[in-house]
């Protein structure tokens, strides 16, 4: 293999890949970049055999081959390297970098020990706005549960229905979902479980300026087509748990706040709470919130008194700090709303603000209040 092409070029192809990339495996080929030219493609392709992705860039191709690499040695290398051109061969499965008077060699692997990469046929790929996408799954991506005896909750719900697409996710503590009417993407009434590291870096892929996306469902799998890159990754096994008996149909007190001022003053309280629970004691009173942690373990209290806009009972109920924030972090506009019945049932969290075509809301379940 032999080609030529702008060091820039190369590294943000390598860069892309990285964290598909296991740290640490028992199969040292998964530590390994793919490299495939043919004509004037050259592919990169990483894989931790649940995961996949490809990444396509035109260069000066000279020879075609192929070989496998170390993904980080590769990587910091090329990122080092000055943006001049460069001109990359193999012989024996070695790979040479030259730059300007630097000549750079490292030992690979024969592209026969890696694993072959699921076959993708883009043709029936469903297209869809990449901004929208990456909306959806970064509302729920952060309450997918990290508990492995529940495999089903460690990923996002897909679920097409006559409303549109819903994602939810749930770690059994809080639970949020989206829903657009304007999409669809497998047949109604179907679910698909897709796991959090290919939406996570699908998310980093699109960056801010998302154009569009094609996804391809298949028999358990699932294909994400960017530009240039192509991901693909094995679905989740379910089913996934009934989350809708767990929506409370009759939470009819209601609490409206401003969503900045709170986030900062529970993250501020939170510093002295318990350090296993986070809990924050959220007090409410006509038109008052009053937010209160304590840590034992050292004497520390916090209180903060703020202005709400709220006419029910009043009502003492604990929350973990960290599940508040977020939430938070994921809700728009300038105001929030807290929709409660009692202190020892579910709470919904919503934002003020509407959005066309879409819908979403966040669960949390509350703590015991600590005398």
């Amino acid at each position: 293999m032999k080609f030529k092409t702008d060091r820039a070029n190369l590294h943000q192809a390598a860069s892309k890949l990285l964290s598909i990339v296991p740290p640490k495996s028992t199969l040292p080929i998964l530590s390994n970049i793919l490299f495939e030219l043919e004509k004037s493609k050259l592919s990169l392709k990483v894989t931790d055999l649940d995961v996949s992705m490809t990444s396509t860039i035109d260069v000066d191709a000279q020879k075609a081959g192929a070989v496998a690499v170390p993904a980080k040695v590769f990587y910091e290398i090329v990122r080092e390297l000055p943006d001049f051109e460069l001109e990359v061969s193999t012989y024996e499965n070695r790979m040479e970098i030259k730059c300007g008077a630097g000549v750079y060699k490292m030992s690979g692997f024969s592209p026969e020990d890696f694993p072959k990469l699921p076959d993708v046929h883009i043709g029936r790929q469903v297209k869809i706005d990449g901004a929208i996408l990456g909306r959806m799954v970064k509302k729920v991506l952060f309450a997918v549960s990290r508990d492995e005896t529940r495999p089903a909750l460690n990923g996002v719900l897909w679920h097409t229905t006559e409303e549109g697409l819903n994602m939810v996710a749930t770690d059994g503590h809080r639970l949020a979902k989206v829903t657009r009417s304007d999409l669809k993407i497998s047949g109604q009434g179907k679910d698909i479980i897709v796991p959090p590291k290919v939406l996570d870096n699908l998310v980093k892929l699109m960056g801010d300026e998302a154009g569009e996306v094609g996804i391809i469902v298949n028999e358990g799998s699932i294909v994400f087509v960017l530009g240039n890159s192509i991901l693909t990754s094995r679905l989740l096994e379910g089913p996934y748990p009934n989350y809708e008996q767990v929506i409370p149909k009759d939470n009819s007190k209601r609490a409206t706040m401003d969503k900045e001022i709170l986030q900062a003053a529970v993250r501020r309280v939170a510093i002295l709470s318990n350090t296993l629970t986070h809990q924050v004691k959220f007090s409410l009173k006509k038109d008052e919130l009053e937010l209160l942690a304590t840590n034992f373990d050292f004497g520390g209290e916090a209180k903060e008194i703020l202005k709400i806009n709220y006419g029910a009972d009043a009502m003492d109920i604990g929350y973990n700090a960290n599940y508040i924030i977020d939430i938070l972090r994921q809700t728009d506009g300038a105001e929030v709303l807290f929709d409660l019945n009692t202190a020892t049932t579910a709470g919904i969290v919503r934002s003020a603000e509407r959005v066309d075509n879409e819908n979403y809301f966040f669960l949390v379940m509350p703590l015991r209040l600590l005398d």
